[in-house]
């Protein structure tokens, strides 16, 4: 048996739960060939190249991933510091730039008190009238990279609405049921265009209300001023 491979054996396991489906998964800490890979995204703070810095991180450590571009952005948020807790420590030191004096603050957090937000409000069927009920999924790396591709194609394009029109699973109506692989791109644009405004608002509520790995932090600024900051999403606690 080669040094790797005894290397490999002695490598410790751990287990961690998959958030929107309670599913169980194992995985090992991540290696120095592979902080590597992370450094390199951090430094380039380009979202996209986090994401997929990310997305083959937890290919290669966890087992039995095959549809990580599917999950939720907060499942890969939350395998992301699992496995960075048990590979570089539990402690996150994040630097955040307080808005109201524009100091850098260092905070100081530990992972295990970071955890999936929920809200008991949220649901992923939405009513738009008596006849229409569209069914919500959440963004994935999947979505979150397609919308980046295109997103030179439309100057015009609204973030939360592309947002909208790429995370419709279907559309149920008395006659029939469509899903999002039938209808076509134009369409769906066309639907949701044509929105009244509380319409629309119900659809952003599924946003608003989506499960998120979030946390909320004291700081104090050099005024003696008590502050919170609140960090969410990969690149808040990538940074």
């Amino acid at each position: 048996m080669s040094l790797v491979d005894i290397l490999k054996e002695a490598t410790p396991k751990y287990e961690l739960t998959i958030p929107s489906t309670g599913e169980s998964k194992t995985f090992r800490p991540f290696l120095v060939k592979e902080e590597k890979i992370l450094l390199i995204a951090k430094e380039s703070s380009d979202e996209v190249v986090i994401m997929k810095s990310v997305r083959d991180l937890i290919k290669s450590c966890v087992d039995d991933m095959d549809n990580i571009e599917d999950l939720p952005m907060f499942d890969i948020e939350y395998i992301y510091l699992q496995l960075r807790a048990k590979s570089i420590g539990e402690i996150l030191t994040p630097t955040f730039v307080c808005p109201e004096t524009k100091e850098k603050i260092k905070l100081n957090l530990n992972i295990n008190d970071i955890e999936v937000v929920r809200n008991e409000n949220h649901k992923n069927e939405i009513a738009i009238t008596s006849d229409i009920i569209i069914t919500m999924k959440y963004p994935s790396i999947n979505i979150i990279e397609g919308m980046h591709k295109n997103e030179h194609n439309n100057e015009n394009a609204v973030p939360l609405f592309d947002l909208i029109v790429n995370t419709i699973e279907k559309i149920e109506t008395k006659e029939e049921t469509l899903t999002n692989d039938v209808i076509s791109k134009t369409e769906l644009e066309e639907f949701v265009n044509n929105f009244t405004k509380e319409q629309y608002e119900k659809v952003v509520e599924f946003f608003t209300t989506s499960p998120k790995l979030e946390h909320t932090l004291k700081y104090t600024t050099k005024d003696g001023k008590e502050h919170e900051a609140v960090l969410r999403g990969l690149l808040d606690f990538f940074r």
